[in-house]
């Protein structure tokens, strides 16, 4: 069912309102008729910025809104718009299964973004995350700090300045969040960026007592991520810092990444006080180079930190060579931290990464029952001389064995249609991106996890990523998610672009 639009000349009238840099209005938002209606109306429109719009979001609703912000660099200032789209947690199962389909119609109604921000609660949205969202996409927010610790100066200068916590006493955190001893903890994060190589790598911070309001820390060490990921459990939250020490040529670079820890257990009143809280602990532990939400320990390696700054910084070598190791490149780059005993070190062509040892092939059990048949199927998906655009692996029932689902020519819509909430599926699909006048064909990894499966697989399928992820290699960008609405064209298009630095957000 396709989307109209309730008094159409209205909201194009608002829209316009919205890019119009002469007129105050900076933002609009849009939403359905009703649960079952696939018509959108015009909730409102106002120049009080995302701060305003947030106020309109409730948990019943679904909703669409441009946000309009002006990005200052040095002596010039950019316009940016941000699309966000938002889906609460109480909106009706059928309606949230419609959103995937109507999600192209909206956008073209509401026009060109320069960034898409998907949200849950209305906390997430405000005027200082929708700048830094910007900012984060178009390279203007500054993440490196001085030697005093605080953010470094630069030749830019990106609007209103993001809220620090004071020296002293709790910080006025949004949902009246505290830290235990926040100069100690500060104290802790500046022993972090500065101290040299023998010092600690790693922070945890997480709820004190388990449910509370009150942020502290719960571990540190030199072990790198490894030994974090030991300090992290099923039913507590935890706020992760990492660094690590690329080396490029003959010099050293130091990153940082965040680790937001989120696992499914978590208590339910908690759950709700998170979004609440988010800003203010980014702000806490910022400025950092790439950050991973993770809910099970295996998205906690550290090769997944070292791809996530790879990926920010824009040097990740998304596709291996035949044979299994990285593109060459021209300058030698590695990356160090703690390393955990039983460890391996993989050496390539390319990047050197540190990866836990996945006990073969069959780590964890798992196994994939024809493995000539699975094989197969992803070379001819990989093969420019077939129609096969797309595979699909699941369990067999509640066990550890991997069959192959099916295998078509009808790209991501059809490869969707064999995904359910009930059921994990493993995917690879080819697109072609169409650049200036030539073709590019990009491969995507999807790891699809249903919100209703089975505790006992859930459980186990953490310890299958490795070998999983060893049959589907290569690919050029991979997508991680429970929710059908994130598996849709929009939106790996984007994720494709954005790998690829081909995104183009202006519109003309």
């Amino acid at each position: 069912m396709s989307v109209t639009v309730q008094n159409e000349s209205a909201v194009k009238a608002a829209i316009a309102d919205v890019r119009n840099d002469s007129t105050p209005t900076d933002w609009i938002l849009l939403s359905y008729e009703s649960p079952k209606s696939s018509t959108l109306v015009l909730v409102g429109s106002g120049s009080g910025g995302a701060d305003e719009l947030s106020s309109h979001l409730q948990s019943g609703i679904v909703g669409y809104g441009l946000v309009r912000k002006v990005d200052r660099i040095d002596d010039s200032e950019t316009v940016k718009f941000a699309f966000i789209q938002f889906i609460g947690d109480k909106v009706p199962i059928l309606q949230k299964g419609r959103i995937s389909v109507h999600s192209g119609d909206v956008k073209k109604i509401i026009g060109p973004a320069h960034v898409d921000i998907p949200v849950a609660t209305p906390e997430e949205v405000s005027d200082v995350i929708v700048l830094q969202k910007i900012q984060d996409t178009s390279g203007t927010r500054t993440r490196v700090l001085d030697q005093a610790g605080q953010r470094a100066a630069s030749g830019s200068s990106s609007g209103p300045s993001i809220p620090r916590s004071s020296s002293s006493g709790a910080p006025k955190g949004k949902g009246d969040l505290q830290f235990s001893d926040e100069a100690e903890l500060k104290g802790q994060i500046r022993e972090l960026r500065t101290g040299g190589e023998s010092g600690p790598n790693w922070l945890l911070f997480g709820y004190e007592g388990g449910d509370s309001n009150t942020i502290t820390l719960l571990g540190q060490g030199t072990g790198g991520v490894s030994e974090l990921a030991s300090h992290l459990n099923n039913t507590t939250v935890g706020y992760g810092l990492v660094k690590e020490i690329e080396r490029i040529d003959e010099s050293n670079t130091v990153k940082f990444a965040y680790i937001n820890w989120t696992p499914d257990n978590i208590p339910r009143m908690l759950r709700a006080r998170l979004g609440t809280h988010s800003g203010t602990i980014q702000d806490f532990l910022s400025p950092y180079h790439a950050d991973i939400r993770a809910t099970t320990i295996d998205e906690v390696t550290e090769d997944a930190v070292v791809l996530a700054i790879k990926k920010a910084a824009g040097t990740a070598d998304h596709v291996r060579a035949v044979g299994g190791s990285s593109g060459g490149s021209s300058s030698s780059s590695s990356f160090r931290s703690g390393v955990a005993s039983g460890a391996k070190t993989t050496a390539t062509g390319g990047p050197k990464v540190t990866i836990p040892s996945s006990g073969g092939a069959s780590s964890g059990g798992v196994k994939f029952v024809d493995t000539v048949e699975v094989k197969t199927a992803l070379q001819d998906v990989r093969a420019d001389g077939t129609d096969t655009n797309w595979a699909l692996v699941s369990y067999e029932g509640d066990s550890n064995n991997l069959v192959l689902v099916g295998k078509g020519a009808g790209g991501l819509a059809e490869l969707s249609g064999h995904l359910s909430n009930d059921k994990v599926g493993y995917g690879l699909l080819r697109e072609t991106e169409r650049v200036d006048d030539s073709n590019t064909v990009k491969f995507v990894f999807i790891n699809f996890t249903g919100e209703n499966i089975n505790r006992m697989l859930r459980a186990r399928i953490g310890t299958h990523s490795g070998t999983v992820k060893e049959m589907f290699t290569p690919y050029h960008v991979d997508i991680t998610t429970s929710d059908l609405n994130e598996v849709s064209e929009d939106n790996i298009r984007g994720i494709i672009k954005k790998a690829a630095g081909t995104g183009n957000y202006v519109r003309k």
